[in-house]
């Protein structure tokens, strides 16, 4: 396993601590978590936007009667 050290203030690391304890999580564990997640939140969003852009340019949706007749129904 490797470390990854990054610099904070006494402030910062007082309130990242204390959110730590709040969680039940030790403050490696808070930082790698919700470090994770922010930059999968990252990817998703570029994700979205990039199908979002494609849809623009070739937009095949239809309506909701439109699918009901497609679907014989």
């Amino acid at each position: 396993m490797s470390t990854v050290t990054f610099r904070v203030t006494d402030e910062e690391k007082a309130f990242i601590q204390s959110m730590a304890d709040l969680n039940g999580l030790s403050l490696s564990e808070l930082a790698r978590t919700k470090l994770l997640e922010i930059l999968e939140d990252q990817i998703d969003m570029a994700l979205y936007e990039k199908a979002m852009k494609a849809h623009e340019v070739k937009d095949e949706s239809i309506s909701h009667q439109d699918m009901l007749k497609e679907l014989d129904l």
